[in-house]
């Protein structure tokens, strides 16, 4: 199956609704924290780990000017350290203040002793620092690329509110929506489905039959299970279909898309309400700033070479 999301992607025009999800994530190494807001973007990673595994030579306080807010055994942590996990944090929503630099502040220090105890143990020969530290790069690049674009071309509230209500009438229109929980099991052919249906009406368990005769690959491990959506999520025909349905049910008629023959079973639905506009920004902008990631990639890879 060519789409293994229902063709989603048609339906979502590119990406998710963020009042499903929280915050989008895409599937490239490193970009699901990219993330701005305005003025200064949000890192793209948390500080503490892999530059400082890197440098094998461990710097004492008598051994550098550089401002720190705690010393470990006598080996500094910086002050830079420490602004620039604030700053993740306050990316992923989280409010500057007192209590979130202390919380940090202690992480922080755990981490220090935790990685110190590591190299006592000599594990430091274990860890491919070359690849690390490649990867590592890569992410600073990225994170350096959304920076600058972000920095020439800011997210404006006008923007903010147009994602909003695009995102609103993906949903639904109205103020409150429901999500629902569904699994799917996709044939080549009407027979087929219309024999699968008259099993699971006998109790053949779904998910079962998913598996072994699903042909959408992505969902077939699964028993079927595509999680938590929105009717604006999936093909107008299964949406009509499932909005109307009973829980535990499934559809007595196979539904036909371009990919094959569909059967929906509804497992669960939930009431789901609307964050306001300004609850909703933080995610907004990260959504804004992944599709600009995801838009980039795209043009880089028609002109490419790429050989594998």
């Amino acid at each position: 199956m060519k789409d293994s999301r229902l063709e989603y992607n048609k339906a979502m025009k590119k990406i998710i609704p963020i009042f499903a999800l929280g915050l989008i994530s895409i599937s490239l190494p490193s970009f699901s924290q990219a993330q701005t807001t305005s003025p200064n973007p949000i890192p793209a990673i948390g500080a503490g780990g892999s530059a400082g595994a890197a440098d094998k030579k461990m710097t004492t306080v008598s051994e550098t000017n550089a401002e720190f807010f705690a010393t470990v055994n006598g080996q500094p942590i910086s002050t830079g350290l420490l602004a620039l996990n604030i700053r993740n944090a306050m990316g992923q929503g989280q409010k500057d203040g007192p209590e979130l630099q202390n919380a940090l502040k202690e992480e922080l220090i755990n981490r220090k002793l935790l990685t110190d105890e590591a190299t006592k143990k000599g594990l430091e020969r274990l860890i491919d620092f070359p690849d690390q530290y490649t990867q590592l790069k890569q992410t600073l690049l990225i994170q350096a690329l959304v920076e600058n674009h972000f920095s020439t071309n800011p997210i404006t509230d006008a923007q903010l509110q147009t994602e909003y209500e695009r995102q609103r009438k993906l949903v639904g229109e109205s103020a409150s929506a429901f999500q629902y929980y569904l699994s799917q099991i996709v044939v080549p052919s009407k027979a087929d489905a219309e024999d699968l249906i008259r099993r699971f009406q006998k109790g053949e368990p779904f998910g079962t039959m998913a598996q072994a005769y699903s042909i959408d690959q992505a969902t077939k491990a699964s028993g079927g299970q595509l999680g938590w959506l929105f009717p604006g999520q999936v093909i107008k025909p299964i949406a009509d279909v499932v909005v109307k349905m009973n829980k535990s049910a499934i559809t007595t008629t196979p539904i036909q898309t371009s990919e094959g023959w569909v059967i929906i079973r509804l497992d669960d639905k939930r009431p789901f309400k609307f964050p306001s506009l300004e609850e909703a920004k933080p995610q907004l902008r990260q959504a804004m700033v992944q599709q600009y990631l995801v838009e980039t990639v795209k043009k880089l890879r028609e002109t490419a070479k790429i050989v594998q």
